[in-house]
This record gives C-alpha cells, sequence and structure tokens, in this order.
C-alpha cells in the first residue's frame, strides 16, 4: 500500500468521532448522611465509652481544619476500634471524601481514599473514589489498578472505554486493543465505525489482509446502525462515513486479491471506488479483470487510475499500453479512445453520487 493510502487511513482514523462516553465517577456515589449522637441517647450509653473516648470523637468531627481532620478520625478508630461512636466516625471520614469529590479537589481525595481503604479495602465507593482522583490527577497506572477493581465488580462500556484509553497513556498497546476491541460487545458502541477501522489499519499495515478484511467487514456493519452525533457537522459525517466505507471495501477487496479470488475481488473494489474514486481500486480492478481476461474493461481500470493520479498512475499506464500495445501492432495510437471511454465513466460517477 502506498504513503498517501496510509496518510488517508490515517486520517480517517484521526477523524472518526467515538460515541459519547461519560467521564469516569465514583460509583454510586452518594453524600453520606450526617449523623451526630443525640443528647438522650449519649445519656443511655454515657457507660459504654469514656469521657476520653467522647472527647476524642468530639474533637475528630468537630476539628475545623480539615487537612487535619481526618488524621484525627484515623486516630480515633486506631484507639477505639470497638467505639460505639464508631458509625458517626465512619459517617464523618465518608462525608468528607464526598466534598472533595464534589469540589473536584482530587489531590486531597486520592490519599484520603486511599487510607480509608487500609481498614475497608472492598468499599467499591471508596475504590471510586481513588480511581476518579487518578484519573483526574493523570495518575494513570493507578487508576488502572482501582477501575480493574471496580470492572470486575460492575463492567460497564463507559469504564471500559477509559481502562483501554489508560493502557494507551502508559505505553501497553496490546491491552490497549484488547479492551478497545472488548467495546465491540457493547451495544453503546455497535455503530462505532472508527474503533472497527483502527484495527483495519493496524492490520493493513502489517500487510495481513485477511485480518484486515475481517475487521472491514465489522466497520461495514458498524456503518449500517451508525448514527451522527449530534456535535458532528453533517459534512464531516458524511466525509468519515465515506471514508470508512471506501477503505473497508477496498482491504476485503485486497484480501480477495491476495487470493486470486479475482471475481470477489472485482465485487469488493467496485464498492470502494463507488463509495469514493481512487486510483488504487482501479489500479487493482484493472488487475483483477486482466486475469480474467476482460481485457476492455482492464484497460479502462487502468486508464482510469491513470487519470486519477498517485503512486499507481505510472504502473498503470505501464499495463494499459502494454496491453493496449498488444492487440494494435505494438502502437498507441488511438489510446486516447480508452482515456475518453474512462473520463465518461468516471463523470457518470461523480454525477451518480451528487444525486
Amino acid at each position: 500500500m502506498n504513503r498517501d493510502s496510509a496518510h488517508l487511513i490515517l486520517a480517517l482514523i484521526a477523524g472518526m468521532i467515538l460515541l459519547p462516553v461519560s467521564q469516569f465517577r465514583a460509583q454510586e456515589q452518594q453524600k453520606p448522611k450526617q449523623q451526630k449522637p443525640p443528647a438522650q441517647v449519649l445519656e443511655q450509653q454515657q457507660e459504654e465509652y469514656t469521657e476520653e473516648e467522647y472527647d476524642a470523637y468530639e474533637k475528630s468531627v468537630n476539628e475545623p481544619d480539615l487537612d487535619k481532620r481526618p488524621a484525627m478520625l484515623l486516630a480515633f478508630i486506631d484507639k477505639y476500634p470497638k467505639s460505639k461512636l464508631m458509625s458517626y466516625i465512619v459517617t464523618a471520614y465518608q462525608t468528607l471524601m464526598y466534598e472533595y469529590s464534589k469540589n473536584q479537589k482530587y489531590d486531597k481525595l486520592e490519599p484520603l481514599a486511599e487510607k480509608w481503604l487500609k481498614y475497608h479495602p472492598d468499599e467499591l465507593q471508596t475504590i471510586g473514589y481513588v480511581a476518579e482522583s487518578a484519573q483526574k490527577l493523570g495518575h494513570d497506572q493507578k487508576y488502572l489498578d482501582y477501575a480493574m477493581k471496580i470492572y470486575a465488580q460492575k463492567p460497564t462500556a463507559s469504564l471500559a472505554y477509559h481502562i483501554g484509553q489508560a493502557y494507551q497513556k502508559v505505553g501497553d498497546q496490546a491491552k490497549y486493543l484488547e479492551w478497545t476491541e472488548r467495546l465491540f460487545t457493547y451495544p453503546e458502541f455497535a455503530g462505532d465505525f472508527g474503533l472497527r477501522m483502527m484495527f483495519v489499519d493496524k492490520y493493513a499495515k502489517e500487510k495481513n489482509f485477511a485480518k484486515a478484511a475481517e475487521y472491514a467487514q465489522l466497520t461495514l456493519k458498524a456503518l449500517e446502525v451508525a448514527k451522527k452525533p449530534d456535535t458532528i457537522p453533517e459534512g464531516n459525517w458524511r466525509r468519515d462515513v465515506t471514508s470508512a466505507r471506501r477503505y473497508s471495501n477496498f482491504f476485503i477487496g485486497m484480501n480477495y486479491y491476495e487470493k486470486k479470488r479475482w471475481a470477489d475481488a472485482i465485487k469488493s473494489l467496485q464498492a470502494a471506488t463507488k463509495a469514493e474514486k481512487f486510483a488504487e481500486g482501479y489500479y487493482y480492478m484493472g488487475h483483477c479483470q486482466w486475469k480474467l481476461e476482460r481485457i476492455d474493461e482492464a484497460m479502462v481500470a487502468f486508464a482510469k487510475a491513470v487519470m486519477l493520479k498517485g503512486e499507481v498512475a505510472s504502473q498503470a499506464k505501464k499495463y494499459l499500453e502494454e496491453i493496449y500495445k498488444g492487440l494494435h501492432n505494438n502502437t498507441t495510437i488511438g489510446i486516447d479512445k480508452i482515456y475518453n471511454k474512462a473520463e465518461k465513466e468516471l463523470a457518470e460517477i461523480s454525477a451518480e453520487v451528487i444525486r
């Protein structure tokens, strides 16, 4: 595949717009209900804890310096692990985490939540706080560690997407592709042809046309249900859809070409060039028609490749003239008729697209 095609594919991938995905937030985040022991309860329970214990409780929950309050609450837990006041201490700490999350103070929330997990390692909401903070702070590996714990219990499309993005940030391309492909199983991404095209591009660059064609088929299926996001201009959307359809059919055709299934290759290449006229599509179509001894069609296809220019144009011209000379006493006199026919057909395709 020539450099122009590679660049076009990359441009296509860059232009794809993923389905909207909500930014990751702590799972099931709710503000803890503030609790304070009523006076009568304190009177009834006064024999259940010491005055020193209650003083420590009051000082910790009422500490005005929020940076000091978490350490005081944790100190209370360490000193009075079986205290009857523990539920109020828990609520006070959870409220702090909630407020930090609400006010987006992630630099404070992250260490706060991590310390709490030492006491409550399986508390999903707190795991969510750490993941949320790590993501916002760019602590990608930490985000992955905690996001994976959440996904194990509550797998969602949004979380799978963000896990994949985090793997890409840390440079783990294999995991990034694995998690991106996992999105194919979610209805939310059924029409996201850009994700499928990424795999088409990957395998096309590796000259693995069988795998490229496999994902190209998935791309075409996604195009059938794809819906334009409201944020994308109509013109840009049509361009992206056209390019995806062009390249998907092209690489399906190239897979058939590699397998010498000439007739099947022609059908796919015709679908590709119908979506968008491009030299390579006609160039390989010409070769397939030549192999099937459809000589007149092959010459017109090569002429189209010449007229559309690009890196294959010179080779297309060479094959066109070679075939033509073999039929006309080793001369190119009258070859203009082939170019005129090619030009007419290209114009008809353009008119049909406009209609």
